[in-house]
Order: C-alpha cells, then structure tokens, then sequence
C-alpha cells in the first residue's frame, strides 16, 4: 500500500525587511506582500494548511478558512548578528565571513546564527512527518526560502550549491508530491511545479 500527499509549499510575501537577512526577526507582511500571496493562491484549493510560526507566514495562513497547525520547525533560518542587515553591509563589515557562509553555511553559520545543517534535519523531519501521516490530502506548507531550499537538498537530492540558485521571490510556490510505500518504508518525493514570479 502506498500513500501519497500533496503539497504546496509557499513562500511568504514581501515584509519591510525583503532583501535583508531575515530569519528570526518577525515583521509582518507589506501590503503588497498580502496582496500577491491572495493572487497565487486563487482559485486552488487544499484540505489544511501548515505553517511558519513567524507573522509573515501565520497571518496569511490564519486567514484561508482551513484548519491550520503552526509547526516552528518550518521557521527560516536564523541569521544571528546579521539580522535585519544588508548583503552589502556584511559584505563591507567582514567580506571572509560572508565569502565563507555563502560556500558552506553549516561550517560557517552567521555569527551567533544557526547552522544550515540543523535547518536541513528540522525542515526534513517536520515534512516528512506529514507526509507519513497523511494519505490523499492536499496540504499549503506556508514557509520561508531558506526551508524551501533545504527541501530541495534533503527531500530532492539536489547538491547545496544548486539548491542556493534556485531562484525563489517572494509569493513563489513549489508543488511536491510525495509517496510513502508501507510495506517496505520506501519514501520518495517528485517536484510537479514551480511558479515564482507572476
């Protein structure tokens, strides 16, 4: 017997810190960020909804009119001292650091921020919990890049350094199905979309 789920994992909308390093910090979503998360999820439709703790992801889920479990192991990943900073700013105050976060952030977290690798295990396990537990449901994770990135990685079998150029906007969605084989516990996941931009 195999059981598969569907599931659209959707990145929040445009905050006042889009463009900044922005992980732990909590801002809410822009109107314009409401507005295009409305626009891409038009006309579809899911059984539940799971979502980021942070506000940018658990208003807009709040709002849809499903029922709705906040998972923190969905949160982004946090950036330490560089939160609410630019890429520019990091680059002019320590170049070495960023050169090294950008060629394995696991080694080289943001100072005071959290390892890729520990995103990648809690990401991992919280998605395939729900996979395992479901069967024909259509599920909207609402979510962050940096967890969306790190499903590529452990979920899809992408290298890291391809995963971090996977171009993802705010309001960009990936569609995955997944398939859960009980008898031999095989799991296996296929990406049926992607939209980014509208």
């Amino acid at each position: 017997m195999t059981r598969t789920t569907h599931i659209s994992v959707l990145r929040h909308g445009d905050t006042p810190l889009t463009g900044l390093f922005c992980g732990s910090s909590d801002p809410d979503l822009t109107d314009t960020g409401w507005a295009a998360l409305a626009d891409r999820v038009e006309g579809e439709t899911w059984d539940r909804v799971i979502a980021s703790p942070l506000r940018r992801c658990a208003k807009f889920a709040e709002s849809l009119d499903l029922p709705l479990t906040i998972d923190a192991r969905f949160r982004e990943l946090d950036f330490g001292d560089w939160e609410g900073k630019s890429t520019e700013e990091v680059w002019t105050a320590d170049q070495a650091a960023l050169t090294a976060f950008w060629e394995d952030p696991t080694a080289n977290p943001a100072p005071g921020g959290e390892p890729w690798a520990m995103l990648c295990a809690r990401a991992s396990d919280a998605f395939e919990d729900i996979a395992r537990a479901t069967d024909g449901e259509r599920i909207l994770l609402l979510t962050h890049a940096g967890v969306m990135r790190s499903l590529l990685v452990t979920q899809l079998g992408l290298p890291f350094s391809a995963a971090w150029k996977v171009t993802l906007p705010t309001a960009s969605m990936l569609t995955m199905s997944t398939h859960h084989d009980l008898e031999n516990e095989a799991f296996e996941v296929h990406l049926t979309g992607l939209v980014g931009d509208a």
